[in-house]
């Protein structure tokens, strides 16, 4: 009576149980999981660190914007009654210390639920800026213009170690999956069962991708979920389905590589030298060369033409309002000339001047800023591009997506301050040239900053197509991979 021939899924457990053991009782596993599980619970902390301290930032911010309106608007009650000895540059009637010093308005934009998965750009990139009728180019501009992947180095966080440290533990664990049998002398003695040789890789892989992927995906979903109550909305769930994915795909495609250079029929240390000559390809070298090309394709906006144009047209406003800038100071010797008059109040000549001059610098500069805002979008897009070159550089995109931290965010975010700065000097523009005093209701009445979050549908799209591309990436290495097993092509 002939045996029935054993089924290919019974096989592959029987594999995948058998290598279990092996690196269980070799310790190999073990060790690996636990360097992973430190390292993860360290990049999580650093990101929930700097998340906590911008946050800490954004609540310092708006926590002094309310105690100085509350202020302002005490100080303009006794202004009113004729109680305050009246000092033009604290004055809150007078609406050109109100749109200047005064105001204490701030445009902000909070953290994103799962700031803590990458810190991204939130470690270069302002949070909030302090709203004034000052020139964008002192409140927006005073910070280096740099390339969307200089940070790509930067703090250790999570991202860091998904995107470099990972690799690299897949090599560790799968460098001789199949070589390692062939210099035991026992790989002949496997093939002489009923058993595939793409079975074979097959079981080994499956071991040690899950086993990574168990620490690597729930830990820091698990720890988000228990102390940010943020992170348990719909959205956020699904962007955590999102990263999940992401990170699988990513760890599939290096599994992928491996199986595919163990198919070779090389020995243990060449396999080890050809993955980490992959890794340091795709994660190091591939970025640095991107970057360098999207720095030559599109450079980065020259500060010294923007601090020259400005510098120019700071010359020219003051040769313009040469005459407000230097009347005398009436209101030192005559102090009744600050007194609200009719609802009618005279702006000090000097300040009605420097609003003047803000604007006109902006008028001048506009061009050198749009044409700044340009180049960082093209440099934006040369990367989108570029990226499917790069998995590392793919998966780091996405990554910083989920987690609110990337360029097109901040970006978004100061597209919004600058049309915020625009509304306020356009509430205030009146009131100054008109000479028109601010009241308790023009004080309520101020523009609010409200920020506009980015579409959740847009954020999806970033990731799932990239997650999607890493699947088929990972797919195409890994079916080669077990096809050239199946010929035979590992050699014995």
């Amino acid at each position: 009576m002939n045996k029935a021939k054993p089924r290919p899924l019974s096989t592959l457990s029987l594999i995948v149980l058998h290598e279990t053991r092996i690196l269980v009782r070799d310790r190999t596993l073990p060790l690996v999981c636990c360097v992973l599980a430190l390292m993860v619970g360290y990049g999580l902390f650093v990101g929930l660190s700097q998340a906590t301290l911008r946050d800490r930032m954004v609540d310092q911010v708006l926590k002094h914007e309310q105690e100085t309106q509350a202020a302002n608007a005490s100080t303009l009650r006794t202004v009113l009654a004729g109680k305050t000895a009246l000092i033009p540059f604290s004055n809150p009637a007078n609406p050109a210390a109100m749109a200047g010093t005064l105001s204490g308005r701030y445009a902000t934009m909070a953290n994103a639920p799962l700031a803590a998965l990458a810190i991204g750009q939130s470690d270069m990139m302002p949070n909030y800026y302090r709203i004034s009728y000052m020139s964008k180019v002192q409140f927006m501009y005073d910070t280096e213009i740099e390339n969307p992947w200089n940070l790509l180095s930067g703090h250790f966080d999570l991202a860091f170690v998904i995107v470099f440290v990972l690799p690299l533990l897949v090599t560790t664990l799968s460098y001789n999956l199949l070589s390692a049998e062939r210099e035991h002398g026992t790989l002949r003695m496997l093939c002489s069962q009923p058993l595939s040789m793409a079975t074979l890789l097959s079981g080994k892989i499956i071991v040690r991708a899950l086993a990574l992927m168990a620490v690597v995906i729930p830990l820091p979903l698990i720890v988000l979920l228990l102390i940010h109550p943020g992170a348990r909305g719909t959205e956020q769930l699904v962007l955590m389905l999102s990263w999940s994915a992401l990170v699988a795909a990513y760890v599939l495609f290096w599994f992928a590589v491996a199986a595919l250079i163990n198919a070779i029929g090389l020995s243990s240390s060449t396999n080890a030298l050809i993955m980490v000559a992959t890794w340091t390809f795709f994660v190091l070298i591939l970025p640095v060369t991107m970057n360098l090309v999207v720095g030559l394709i599109s450079p980065a906006p020259s500060r010294t033409e923007l601090a020259s144009r400005t510098r120019v047209a700071t010359a020219e406003s003051l040769r313009e309002f040469e005459d407000l800038y230097s009347a005398d100071y009436r209101y030192a010797s005559d102090p009744e000339a600050l007194l609200v008059k009719d609802e009618r109040i005279e702006v000090p000549s000097r300040m009605r001047a420097f609003f003047l001059s803000k604007q006109k610098v902006d008028e001048q500069v506009e061009p050198v800023l749009k044409r700044f805002d340009e180049q960082l979008l093209q440099q934006q897009k040369l990367v989108d591009r570029l990226s499917l070159l790069s998995p590392a550089i793919l998966v780091n995109e996405a990554l910083t997506s989920i987690a609110g931290t990337d360029a097109r965010r901040f970006l978004a975010f100061k597209d919004q301050t600058e049309a915020f700065h625009n509304t306020w000097r356009q509430y205030f523009s009146p009131r100054i040239l008109e000479s028109r005093a601010m009241t308790l209701e023009d004080l309520s009445s101020l523009p609010r900053w409200h920020w506009i979050e980015m579409q959740a549908s847009e954020t999806r799209w970033i990731v799932w197509w990239r997650t999607a591309l890493m699947l088929v990436l990972a797919s195409a290495i890994g079916g080669l991979a077990l096809a050239r097993s199946s010929r035979g092509s590992a050699g014995f």
